[in-house]
Protein backbone atom coordinates (compact mmCIF):
# COMPACT_ATOMS: atom_id res chain seq x y z
CA UNK A 1 0.00 0.00 0.00
CA UNK A 2 2.81 2.59 1.01
CA UNK A 3 5.03 1.66 -2.35
CA UNK A 4 1.79 2.12 -4.29
CA UNK A 5 1.40 5.34 -2.63
CA UNK A 6 4.66 6.66 -3.31
CA UNK A 7 4.97 5.64 -7.01
CA UNK A 8 1.06 7.79 -7.34
CA UNK A 9 2.99 10.61 -5.49
CA UNK A 10 5.96 10.75 -7.27
CA UNK A 11 3.94 10.38 -10.95
CA UNK A 12 1.76 13.26 -9.32
CA UNK A 13 4.90 15.58 -9.19
CA UNK A 14 5.64 14.51 -12.31
CA UNK A 15 1.79 15.51 -13.73
CA UNK A 16 2.46 18.24 -12.42
CA UNK A 17 5.15 19.35 -14.12
CA UNK A 18 4.15 18.07 -17.66
CA UNK A 19 0.84 20.95 -16.81
CA UNK A 20 2.91 23.14 -16.85
CA UNK A 21 3.23 23.25 -20.43
CA UNK A 22 -0.93 23.41 -20.49
CA UNK A 23 -1.07 26.23 -18.33
CA UNK A 24 0.38 28.20 -15.80
CA UNK A 25 -2.52 29.20 -13.78
CA UNK A 26 -4.43 26.32 -14.03
CA UNK A 27 -1.65 23.97 -13.20
CA UNK A 28 -3.07 23.46 -9.57
CA UNK A 29 -6.39 22.89 -10.51
CA UNK A 30 -5.28 20.03 -13.21
CA UNK A 31 -2.79 18.33 -10.40
CA UNK A 32 -5.61 18.24 -8.28
CA UNK A 33 -7.79 16.07 -10.59
CA UNK A 34 -5.00 13.74 -11.97
CA UNK A 35 -4.01 13.14 -8.36
CA UNK A 36 -7.59 12.51 -7.19
CA UNK A 37 -8.23 10.65 -10.37
CA UNK A 38 -5.11 7.96 -9.46
CA UNK A 39 -5.94 7.63 -6.42
CA UNK A 40 -9.32 6.40 -6.39
CA UNK A 41 -8.66 4.34 -9.39
CA UNK A 42 -5.78 2.39 -7.40
CA UNK A 43 -7.97 2.00 -3.77
CA UNK A 44 -11.21 1.86 -5.53
CA UNK A 45 -13.01 4.15 -3.18
CA UNK A 46 -13.76 8.12 -3.31
CA UNK A 47 -11.05 10.49 -3.56
CA UNK A 48 -11.00 14.25 -2.97
CA UNK A 49 -8.16 16.33 -2.95
CA UNK A 50 -8.31 20.07 -1.43
CA UNK A 51 -5.99 23.18 -1.88
CA UNK A 52 -3.35 21.76 -3.90
CA UNK A 53 -0.26 24.13 -4.41
CA UNK A 54 2.38 23.31 -6.71
CA UNK A 55 5.56 25.33 -6.46
CA UNK A 56 7.72 23.82 -8.78
CA UNK A 57 10.95 26.33 -8.75
CA UNK A 58 10.43 26.28 -5.10
CA UNK A 59 10.87 23.15 -5.01
CA UNK A 60 7.70 22.86 -3.00
CA UNK A 61 4.06 20.92 -3.09
CA UNK A 62 1.85 21.29 -0.56
CA UNK A 63 -1.63 20.40 -0.08
CA UNK A 64 -4.27 20.70 2.50
CA UNK A 65 -6.28 17.80 2.58
CA UNK A 66 -5.73 14.34 1.01
CA UNK A 67 -9.60 11.92 1.81
CA UNK A 68 -10.22 8.58 1.37
CA UNK A 69 -13.92 7.74 1.52
CA UNK A 70 -14.92 4.34 2.71
CA UNK A 71 -15.81 1.13 0.36
CA UNK A 72 -19.82 1.08 -0.02
CA UNK A 73 -21.44 0.06 3.40
CA UNK A 74 -19.25 1.68 5.74
CA UNK A 75 -20.78 4.36 8.12
CA UNK A 76 -17.44 6.25 9.26
CA UNK A 77 -16.89 9.61 8.02
CA UNK A 78 -14.00 8.48 5.59
CA UNK A 79 -10.82 5.45 5.69
CA UNK A 80 -7.99 7.82 5.54
CA UNK A 81 -7.72 11.92 5.63
CA UNK A 82 -4.42 13.60 5.53
CA UNK A 83 -3.97 16.74 6.15
CA UNK A 84 -1.36 19.33 6.21
CA UNK A 85 1.12 17.42 3.19
CA UNK A 86 4.30 19.14 2.30
CA UNK A 87 6.78 17.78 -0.20
CA UNK A 88 10.36 19.68 -0.56
CA UNK A 89 12.18 18.57 -3.62
CA UNK A 90 15.21 19.63 -5.88
CA UNK A 91 13.42 20.20 -9.56
CA UNK A 92 16.23 18.78 -11.41
CA UNK A 93 16.04 15.40 -9.38
CA UNK A 94 12.64 14.79 -11.11
CA UNK A 95 13.81 14.20 -14.13
CA UNK A 96 16.66 11.46 -12.78
CA UNK A 97 16.20 7.44 -12.90
CA UNK A 98 16.00 7.75 -8.79
CA UNK A 99 13.47 10.85 -7.84
CA UNK A 100 14.92 11.91 -4.99
CA UNK A 101 12.37 13.91 -2.76
CA UNK A 102 14.21 16.12 -0.08
CA UNK A 103 11.13 15.34 2.54
CA UNK A 104 7.60 14.65 3.13
CA UNK A 105 5.92 16.11 6.21
CA UNK A 106 2.38 15.35 6.76
CA UNK A 107 1.14 17.03 9.85
CA UNK A 108 -2.53 15.73 10.86
CA UNK A 109 -3.36 11.45 9.94
CA UNK A 110 -7.00 10.43 10.60
CA UNK A 111 -7.52 6.94 10.66
CA UNK A 112 -11.06 5.28 10.90
CA UNK A 113 -10.83 1.40 11.12
CA UNK A 114 -14.54 -0.27 10.95
CA UNK A 115 -14.92 -3.98 11.33
CA UNK A 116 -18.31 -5.24 10.50
CA UNK A 117 -19.05 -8.92 10.23
CA UNK A 118 -17.09 -10.22 8.25
CA UNK A 119 -15.81 -6.87 6.19
CA UNK A 120 -13.29 -4.67 7.53
CA UNK A 121 -13.02 -1.21 5.36
CA UNK A 122 -9.14 -0.73 5.92
CA UNK A 123 -8.88 -4.71 4.95
CA UNK A 124 -10.80 -4.00 1.87
CA UNK A 125 -8.91 -1.15 0.40
CA UNK A 126 -5.71 -3.02 0.84
CA UNK A 127 -6.99 -5.84 -0.94
CA UNK A 128 -7.87 -3.60 -3.97
CA UNK A 129 -4.47 -2.55 -3.82
CA UNK A 130 -2.67 -5.83 -3.68
CA UNK A 131 -4.72 -6.47 -6.78
CA UNK A 132 -3.66 -3.74 -8.99
CA UNK A 133 0.02 -4.01 -7.98
CA UNK A 134 2.03 -4.48 -11.28
CA UNK A 135 4.99 -7.22 -11.11
CA UNK A 136 8.29 -5.79 -10.44
CA UNK A 137 9.40 -5.61 -13.85
CA UNK A 138 13.44 -5.85 -15.18
CA UNK A 139 13.30 -2.53 -16.88
CA UNK A 140 14.60 0.85 -16.16
CA UNK A 141 11.68 1.67 -13.68
CA UNK A 142 12.14 4.91 -11.67
CA UNK A 143 12.92 4.46 -8.24
CA UNK A 144 11.10 7.58 -6.08
CA UNK A 145 13.09 8.29 -2.74
CA UNK A 146 12.35 10.08 0.37
CA UNK A 147 15.18 11.63 2.71
CA UNK A 148 13.21 12.78 5.11
CA UNK A 149 9.16 11.15 5.83
CA UNK A 150 7.57 13.00 8.97
CA UNK A 151 4.24 12.00 10.18
CA UNK A 152 2.73 13.65 12.79
CA UNK A 153 -0.56 14.29 15.01
CA UNK A 154 -1.34 11.01 14.06
CA UNK A 155 -5.26 9.96 15.63
CA UNK A 156 -6.90 6.31 14.89
CA UNK A 157 -10.31 4.93 15.53
CA UNK A 158 -10.94 1.58 15.54
CA UNK A 159 -14.94 1.15 15.55
CA UNK A 160 -16.26 -2.82 15.50
CA UNK A 161 -20.23 -3.13 14.57
CA UNK A 162 -21.17 -6.95 15.72
CA UNK A 163 -22.97 -8.30 18.32
CA UNK A 164 -22.08 -5.63 20.89
CA UNK A 165 -21.10 -2.39 19.62
CA UNK A 166 -17.15 -0.27 20.32
CA UNK A 167 -15.54 2.47 19.67
CA UNK A 168 -12.06 3.46 20.81
CA UNK A 169 -10.16 6.45 19.98
CA UNK A 170 -6.14 5.99 19.59
CA UNK A 171 -3.03 9.36 19.92
CA UNK A 172 -0.69 7.58 18.01
CA UNK A 173 3.14 8.54 18.16
CA UNK A 174 4.22 10.37 15.66
CA UNK A 175 6.31 8.68 13.47
CA UNK A 176 9.39 9.73 11.49
CA UNK A 177 11.68 7.53 9.17
CA UNK A 178 14.61 8.28 6.70
CA UNK A 179 15.74 7.21 3.30
CA UNK A 180 12.58 5.80 2.28
CA UNK A 181 11.85 4.00 -1.74
CA UNK A 182 9.60 3.11 -3.71
CA UNK A 183 10.96 -0.51 -2.91
CA UNK A 184 11.47 -0.49 1.05
CA UNK A 185 8.34 2.46 1.85
CA UNK A 186 5.90 -0.86 2.94
CA UNK A 187 8.19 -2.71 4.78
CA UNK A 188 9.12 0.36 6.78
CA UNK A 189 5.86 2.20 7.16
CA UNK A 190 3.59 -1.33 8.26
CA UNK A 191 6.37 -1.70 10.92
CA UNK A 192 5.95 1.47 12.66
CA UNK A 193 2.51 2.15 11.99
CA UNK A 194 1.93 -1.61 13.75
CA UNK A 195 4.11 -0.46 16.79
CA UNK A 196 2.47 2.64 17.28
CA UNK A 197 -1.12 1.44 17.03
CA UNK A 198 0.08 -1.61 19.14
CA UNK A 199 1.57 1.01 21.53
CA UNK A 200 -1.38 3.08 21.60
CA UNK A 201 -3.98 0.26 22.30
CA UNK A 202 -1.65 -1.19 25.46
CA UNK A 203 -1.27 2.01 27.09
CA UNK A 204 -5.17 1.94 27.70
CA UNK A 205 -5.01 -1.70 29.25
CA UNK A 206 -4.36 -1.39 32.92
CA UNK A 207 -0.77 -3.42 33.53
CA UNK A 208 -1.75 -4.37 36.74
CA UNK A 209 -4.43 -6.77 35.15
CA UNK A 210 -2.06 -8.92 32.87
CA UNK A 211 -0.02 -11.60 33.60
CA UNK A 212 2.85 -9.70 32.22
CA UNK A 213 4.67 -6.65 32.38
CA UNK A 214 4.72 -4.53 28.84
CA UNK A 215 7.73 -1.65 28.87
CA UNK A 216 9.97 -0.81 25.96
CA UNK A 217 10.27 1.01 22.87
CA UNK A 218 8.52 -1.97 20.95
CA UNK A 219 5.78 -4.24 22.31
CA UNK A 220 5.50 -6.67 20.13
CA UNK A 221 8.67 -8.07 21.41
CA UNK A 222 7.71 -7.96 24.82
CA UNK A 223 4.93 -10.10 23.86
CA UNK A 224 4.76 -13.95 24.33
CA UNK A 225 4.14 -14.25 20.77
CA UNK A 226 5.12 -18.04 19.90
CA UNK A 227 2.59 -18.96 22.75
CA UNK A 228 -0.23 -17.39 20.86
CA UNK A 229 -2.31 -19.80 18.56
CA UNK A 230 -2.50 -17.26 15.72
CA UNK A 231 -0.10 -15.56 13.65
CA UNK A 232 0.31 -11.91 14.78
CA UNK A 233 2.34 -10.62 12.19
CA UNK A 234 -0.12 -12.35 9.46
CA UNK A 235 -3.11 -9.55 10.70
CA UNK A 236 -0.41 -6.86 9.25
CA UNK A 237 -1.30 -5.61 6.01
Amino acid sequence: MAKRALKILGGGVAIAVLALGIGWFSRNAILESALEGAIQDTTGVSTDVEGLNFQPFAGDLTIKAITLKNPQGFSTPHLVKVQNLDLDFQLSNLWQDQVELEALTVNGLDLKVEQQIPDNNLVKVVDTLQEKEQPESSGNEKVVKIGRLSIRNIKASIKVNAIIDLEENLDIDDIELTDVTSKNAEGKLSVAIANAVTTALLEKIPQDGLPINIDGDNPLKDLPIDDIPIDIEGLIP
